[in-house]
């Protein structure tokens, strides 16, 4: 089957473009080989982070000193829209985000420091460190509750470095309810466990009698408080416990990302778009300055697949859509693109480990014009029918510069509005 657009990758980036062409009437296919960065993400917008200052008007700054940076492609209009569009996506979904772009929260983090992000679920929102209890300020303290059972969130070690900052913090650890499961537990399989009414109803029980106990004003809880209707899991279990109820993210499985994911997905599908996961696009075949087609993995030979126009938002190093080849450069694993990157494997990183500027090879990416087309080393354009988004694209640090979801959602709207 022949399609308008092809999108290969299943991040925020290329949903969003995917979304948005089908939304154009467009018969869209998407493409990836996994599921994209929701699944080890916080399943938060990280937009710009500046600190206390107005994200909103950093990016503006940004793209007046930064002309090749992704967001100065998109475009600020492209910025407040993709956020909204996403946002969107995530409240017809019942899982709605939270926040402003003109103000950046701060949220505890799964090891007990804040982490500075936008707009984050509905779940989570209690959590903001604004509104946590100070040491001595007479509010009945913070609670962070898990389970044993759960590897990855130790409620002390939380507890102990929040006090540390200067909040108000104890710590408890659950009794697991009664289940059916006989194997190890995964953020996944204990989040399946809180939809089911019977289990949310006996951590509530315990939660009521640590409150009654400790006079808790909010709790902190591992991000695994329902797969499927979170919102009302913690709206149950908030009623029973008798305070405040809020998320923390955990290492991946991200539960948060995969709500987010599947909150996409429902929108594209609604749109009229196709997905296919377990598909890893490895080469294309372009005539001039088209693409033509595409190749991906199958069971016994190459599946070919053909549109009019595609979208490439694989990611960048972190998202597999760069790699280092047996000789040590760095190509592009889809298309084949030229890279912007530095010039020697010597230059990959900085000589300290921490270095303020962050490493250069994570600023690498495909360059592109305005219009998102990849371009060569020349300047010209390589495809005239190919738009790039997210952290595919050259010129940021997304994760040191606190911005993966928000260029993701960016450039990934503006393309799917080309």
């Amino acid at each position: 089957m022949n399609y308008d657009t092809i999108v290969i990758g299943a991040g925020i980036a290329g949903m969003l473009a995917a979304i948005g062409r089908a939304e154009a009437g467009e018969r869209v296919l998407s493409l990836s080989k996994g599921h994209g960065t929701t699944h080890w993400a916080t399943g938060c917008l990280d937009l710009f982070d500046i600190g206390n200052a107005d994200p909103l008007a950093g990016i503006e700054s940004l793209i007046v000193h930064h002309p090749d940076h992704p967001y100065a492609l998109a475009g600020i209009d492209a910025v407040e829209s993709g956020a909204e569009r996403l946002r969107a996506a995530c409240e017809a979904g019942g899982y709605p985000l939270v926040g402003s772009l003109r103000r950046n929260l701060q949220m505890p983090t799964a090891v007990g420091t804040l982490r500075t992000t936008c707009l984050v679920p509905v779940t989570m929102a209690a959590g903001d460190a604004r509104q946590l209890p100070r040491q001595g300020d007479g509010r009945g303290p913070l609670l962070i509750a898990g389970f044993h059972e759960l590897r990855d969130f130790f409620p002390p070690m939380v507890a102990a470095n929040l006090r540390t900052l200067g909040f108000a913090a104890e710590a408890a650890y659950l009794q697991m309810p009664p289940h059916d499961r006989t194997l190890d537990f995964s953020t996944v399989s204990l989040a399946r466990l809180f939809d089911q009414p019977a289990f949310r109803a006996d951590v509530g029980r315990q939660l009521r009698q640590l409150v009654q106990h400790g006079t808790y004003s909010r709790i902190g809880m591992p991000a695994v408080l329902g797969l499927a209707n979170a919102t009302q899991v913690v709206s149950h279990i908030q009623s029973a416990a008798g305070a405040l109820i809020f998320e923390i993210p955990t290492l991946p499985v991200s539960v948060p990302g995969i709500r987010l994911y599947c909150a996409l997905e429902a929108a594209l599908l609604r749109a009229g778009g196709r997905i296919q996961v377990g598909s890893f696009v490895q080469r294309a075949e372009g005539k001039g300055r088209r693409l033509e087609a595409i190749y991906s993995e199958a069971a016994a030979r190459e599946q070919r697949h053909y549109a009019a126009r595609y979208v490439l938002a694989t990611g960048g190093i972190a998202g597999g859509g760069v790699r280092a080849d047996h000789a040590g450069a760095l190509v592009e694993t889809a298309f084949g693109l030229p890279l912007r990157t530095p010039n020697a494997r010597t230059d990959w990183f900085a000589v300290r480990f921490l270095s303020r500027s962050g490493h250069p090879v994570f600023r690498t990416g495909v360059a592109a014009d305005a219009g998102l087309r990849p371009l060569d080393a020349m300047g010209h354009v390589v495809y005239e029918n190919v738009a790039v988004a997210g952290s595919a694209l050259a010129g940021c640090d997304p994760i040191r510069e606190g911005a993966l979801e928000g260029v993701a959602a960016a450039t990934g709207w503006k393309a799917g509005r080309l």
